[in-house]
């Protein structure tokens, strides 16, 4: 899908495809240390980047934003069918449970020049959109979200995510959010 941002720039969203592999992997290494310690489902290296582009990893499938005028990745987003087992064990410690085969667990990523563009809001509802399609009724922030991170949860409260829970996790609050479609 071709889209054009408030900005005028026009982008290509689409799935995430083999040939993809080196590209993420330089969009993962080019962002700002704050953004890479919020965007945490899997590990930055070449290897694991091969094996998500290349769909190794049962359950998980990924989302490109590529800008029309050099190709370059402007934004990364992961779902996992399912929900991830860190994440349904601490839903289960508060006696809440999901449908696996009706929810997914969503990661996003959005590289630092290209926050509050509306690159996120239009990834965001394409891949909702496609989801509903598919008969998923409910979307688990990956992980949560760091408290800290005033953009992300506003963006995620723009978009009806409810909030759950706080957590911590290595020594911060996160929270745990949910959208039911």
């Amino acid at each position: 899908m071709i889209a054009e941002l408030h900005n005028k720039k026009q982008v290509t969203i689409r799935q995430l495809q083999p040939a993809d592999s080196e590209e993420l992997f330089n969009y993962l290494q080019g962002l700002s240390p704050e953004s890479r310690s919020r965007f945490g489902p899997h590990a930055f290296d070449k290897e694991t980047v091969s094996n998500i582009c290349n769909r190794q990893v049962p359950r998980w499938e990924g989302y490109l934003a590529l800008d029309n005028s050099n190709g370059n990745i402007l934004a990364y987003m992961l779902i996992c069918q399912g929900m991830i087992e860190w994440d349904e064990k601490r839903y289960a410690q508060r006696n809440i449970s999901f449908d696996t085969t009706s929810t997914v667990t969503f990661a996003p990523s959005v590289g630092d020049a290209w926050q509050s563009t509306g690159l996120g809001t239009l990834m965001n509802n394409l891949i909702e959109s496609e989801l509903k399609k598919r008969g998923i009724k409910s979307i688990v922030l990956w992980g949560g979200v760091q408290a800290s991170n005033k953009k992300a949860v506003n963006f995620y409260k723009k978009h009806h995510y409810q909030y759950i829970s706080t957590f911590r996790n290595n020594e911060m609050d996160n929270f745990d959010m949910v959208k039911y479609l």
